[in-house]
């Protein structure tokens, strides 16, 4: 196997890995707004029920609810769980970086004698600092997005450039956009519901529900709790912030495009600058995208790297 087919490989595992951390962290994200928003409910309709078996079990149920979403919180959504899947998806995307400037023949593997020990000694240096991850590691069942051959010039606008732009950047920033316009526009609603029912109360004491006076005014407390649940879940995602940066990177990757005319041949210094300068956009967009999550400025071994 060769270094370039052995670097796919990897890299199809770590990506896979990183997938399925990403994938439970999401379960566990939402799974802890629903129990918060259950909590707040259950613990507001404990505080206006009267003194009764009823009342105690509801806040039993109200705190055990609470309780869960904070264990959950503190075992399965805490900073070295997000950190594992940082850590994976850099590895993976730093992986595929140097598979693609390797594939299509750019620096600083142009020269045909060094490349393959220039390429190993670089995957090495990514793994290394992932070794602590190897215990979650999940080898793939298929090829990655990594090339495991050698491609043209073509074929790398085609794969690495184009495809990044129109198959992961603006479909993906499209994607969380509409979540964040979601999530806000089910805000504002609990906000405006609450607000209209803070003036009812303004001339209602007490409304019978359900067969015992309910103060209307705690309807406003379970609204702007479930509302403040809502923006802190949109600000936890990082919604925003991947709309922006995604656009901004297609943005960037669109004008070396339309700035490569004519295609030079490879290798050359011209198709080294131009992938160069590729790779360098979208490695500042990983760079950000780890510091976002971590608050560090880059991936394994200090390289930019990304989800």
């Amino acid at each position: 196997m060769g270094q370039l087919e052995l670097t796919a490989k990897r890299q199809a595992s770590w990506s896979n890995t990183a997938n399925q951390l990403k994938s439970r962290l999401d379960r566990v994200r939402w799974g802890i707004f629903v129990l918060s928003v259950l909590g707040a409910v259950l613990a507001t309709v404990a505080s206006q029920l009267p003194d009764s078996a009823a009342r105690r079990w509801v806040a039993i149920a109200s705190a055990t609810v609470l309780g869960v979403a904070a264990f959950l919180t503190a075992r399965l959504a805490a900073a070295a769980q997000v950190g594992g899947w940082v850590r994976a998806r850099a590895a993976a995307e730093a992986l595929k970086r140097e598979a693609f400037k390797f594939a299509a023949r750019a620096a600083p593997y142009q020269d045909a004698q060094t490349a393959e020990d220039a390429l190993k000694k670089e995957r090495a240096a990514i793994e290394d600092g992932i070794d602590d991850l190897n215990d979650r590691l999940v080898e793939a069942g298929k090829p990655g997005s990594a090339p495991a051959a050698m491609i043209a010039p073509t074929e790398y606008l085609a794969r690495r450039v184009k495809g990044q732009i129109d198959g992961f950047y603006l479909p993906k920033a499209e994607h969380y956009r509409r979540m964040a316009s979601r999530l806000r526009g089910a805000e504002f609603f609990l906000a405006l519901l609450a607000t209209i029912i803070t003036a009812a109360v303004g001339v209602m004491a007490k409304h019978p529900v359900g067969g015992f006076p309910f103060d209307l005014a705690a309807l406003t407390a379970i609204l702007t709790t479930v509302g403040a649940l809502v923006l802190a879940h949109i600000e936890g995602s990082r919604y925003d912030f991947l709309v922006t940066t995604y656009r901004a990177t297609a943005r960037r990757l669109e004008d070396a495009l339309a700035d490569l005319n004519p295609i030079p041949p490879a290798p050359s210094p011209e198709w080294s600058a131009f992938v160069d300068r590729c790779e360098n956009i979208i490695a500042a967009e990983n760079s950000s995208w780890v510091a976002k999550w971590t608050g560090s400025r880059s991936g394994p071994q200090g390289r930019a790297s990304k989800a």
